[in-house]
């Protein structure tokens, strides 16, 4: 059974904005910080107004935990300043300094995930702590998900539980699935099943996903194949993989099976999950749903190898 949590954007599988430039025409692809947020403001073009590292400086100076933030974002993503991961920790540590929880929570994915070249879980847990305690609902959800597995604290499920369910409190809603993985650690698919729900209803991926995998386990694979599908297409390639495989597996039956087996192996492979691109390759090496193309099967199989699939490389 392959489950995910969420710890930051995303835990045990962390899923970290892009840092390229945004396209021009499209404000919205602004990059975000490994919080997943961006304060940042930008140009029509997408260029940081060239004063922003000044004033961001001087608000921090004077004692603004917002400002520490802002100016560790520049340092992070290379706006208006070159890259330097290093300064962008040293910044967004003095926010959380300065008792601003967005700051001690994104401390806590630096150590976390050795952004700066420095992994030490107990501090990460200690930042995230901190940062739930000043009521900023990711940070008690990281720090509830570090009880959880164990990491830079002592495995506890109950404190796991207290600390998801303020993450609730706060607003943060992408613990409802992280309480849900939590239930079915405790073996109550229950209560699991109704978290998993209610992170689905609000488009959280991995609950999607996480409820397709309870369903699929308990053969009720009309709901899975729903929910694997509602996942793929809110952008988790796993997700797509999976539903791809229910129909080879004949655990599903839809009206065109070759053809939509084709559709989500590219879709997975699309959205960068390895075994999605290896079954992409094989669609093409045998023509499933398309004619066979080995020319296409060696790219996709090239790509499987790039995402980290070692049989792939030797296709």
């Amino acid at each position: 059974m392959y489950k995910k949590i969420i710890m930051g954007t995303a835990i045990a599988l962390l899923t970290i904005g892009c840092a390229t430039q945004p396209k021009k025409e499209a404000k919205k692809n602004v990059p975000k910080d490994i919080n997943g947020t961006t304060t940042i403001t930008t140009t029509s073009e997408g260029t940081v107004y060239a004063n922003q590292k000044n004033n961001y400086l001087k608000s921090c100076l004077n004692g603004s935990g917002q400002g520490c933030r802002d100016i560790s974002t520049l340092y992070e993503l290379g706006f208006g300043v070159p890259k330097n991961m290093k300064k962008a920790l040293y910044y967004v540590e003095k926010g959380c300094e300065l008792n601003h929880g967005s700051s001690c929570s994104k401390s806590g994915n630096f150590y976390a995930h050795g952004y700066a070249g420095i992994v030490n879980k107990q501090k990460a847990a200690s930042f995230y702590m901190k940062g739930c305690d000043l009521n900023f609902g990711l940070a008690c959800n990281n720090i509830g998900s570090a009880y959880m597995n164990g990491k830079g604290v002592v495995k506890n499920l109950a404190l796991s539980e207290t600390y998801l369910e303020k993450s609730l409190q706060l607003n943060y809603t992408g613990a409802y699935n992280n309480l849900g993985f939590l239930y079915e650690m405790k073996g109550d698919d229950v209560k699991a099943e109704k978290y998993y729900i209610n992170g689905c209803d609000l488009k959280h991926a991995l609950a999607c996903s996480n409820l397709a995998y309870l369903y699929k386990d308990k053969k009720q694979y009309t709901p899975a194949y729903n929910h694997f599908i509602k996942s793929c297409n809110l952008t988790d390639g796993s997700a797509c993989k999976m539903a791809s495989m229910m129909i080879f597996d004949k655990l599903i039956t839809v009206p065109t099976p070759n053809a939509t087996m084709l559709r989500l192996d590219s879709n997975s492979c699309e959205l960068n999950d390895k075994n999605g691109c290896v079954n992409l390759a094989y669609d093409y090496e045998k023509g499933i749903g398309v004619a066979k193309d080995m020319k296409k099967a060696k790219k996709y199989y090239k790509k499987a190898c790039k995402l980290g699939h070692k049989s792939s490389c030797n296709k």
